[in-house]
């Protein structure tokens, strides 16, 4: 089999519906290539029994608890593609899929092939065709299967928020590349459920203190932490002073969580390589 979508949903029946029927779509040509998993992340407003009503001939999986983005990894436990297309329930891919995947069988040691993504908050009008990136926007992504066999999935110490950069780097560690391909062209439609400002920023915030702290070198840890803090903070002059409360969040939930992460550093050339492509450790008013 050539690819497995894996998406996930959580309490968006309307959206995962949609998503399904554009994707098979897409694939109605060569179906046989091609299977849709389906991970229900505990959703209460009937999502699973409609896909189920619907479609059949679909792989669901129903989780009985939320476990944000780490319930991709049940969905790419159960695949069988040479090539996991990693998809949230409210996204659809519009063109080039065929293209992508012809990139990745030519290009054996890119890991993760990051889509064109238009729509939302996070998306990748700015990033350069072909060009090498430490992560990936986790709503339109390929993952080949032999770099989930080698070093597993997401890392279920991040709910939600900065995983595909945490993944990014064990990827790099490998010897794979996250490449970035315009030509594969992803709509988000960006439904209004389950997102609000305040999670965003207390789970990025404390998500890319974890990063920092797990995977760089002890020497540099507390340079980038300064860094990440200073980056994250100067947003509240655009989040306004009601945001303070939920950067003390992110902060005392990287203070809680430190104490179970596993110092694990990665080699110095993709420290580096992520210092400088990241913003939040970038230097910060070019003073630290």
């Amino acid at each position: 089999m050539k690819a497995s979508f894996v998406i996930v949903n959580y309490n968006r029946k309307d959206e995962i519906l949609l998503t399904i029927s554009k994707t098979k779509d897409i694939i109605k040509f060569d179906p046989e290539n091609y299977e849709i998993i389906i991970v229900d992340n505990a959703s209460t407003d009937g999502s699973a029994d409609a896909i189920k009503d619907q479609y059949s001939d679909i792989t669901l999986i129903e989780s009985k608890v939320n476990i944000g983005a780490p319930a991709w990894n049940i969905g790419f436990a159960r695949a069988k593609g040479e090539y996991f297309i990693v998809l949230d329930d409210d996204i659809q891919i519009d063109t080039g899929l065929e293209e992508a995947l012809r990139y990745l069988d030519n290009h054996p040691k890119i890991g993760v092939l990051a889509l064109n993504i238009t729509g939302g908050m996070f998306n990748t009008p700015h990033w350069n065709n072909l060009s090498e990136y430490p992560g990936f926007i986790g709503c339109g992504a390929i993952v080949r299967k032999e770099l989930y066999d080698k070093i597993g999935g997401y890392a279920d110490w991040i709910f939600l928020y900065s995983n595909e950069f945490e993944y990014g780097l064990r990827t790099m560690q490998a010897g794979y590349k996250i490449i970035f391909f315009a030509d594969c062209h992803v709509t988000h439609r960006t439904s209004a459920i389950n997102r609000t400002s305040k999670r965003v920023i207390t789970l990025s915030f404390r998500n890319e203190l974890g990063i920092v702290y797990k995977y760089f070198q002890k020497k540099d840890r507390n340079l980038y932490l300064t860094r990440v803090f200073l980056n994250n903070w100067k947003y509240i002059f655009k989040h306004g002073v009601g945001s303070i409360p939920w950067y003390y969040e992110g902060l005392d939930e990287f203070i809680k969580l430190r104490k179970n992460l596993n110092h694990t550093p990665v080699n110095v050339e993709i420290q580096n390589f992520y210092t400088k492509m990241s913003p939040s450790t970038k230097p910060f008013l070019k003073i630290i």
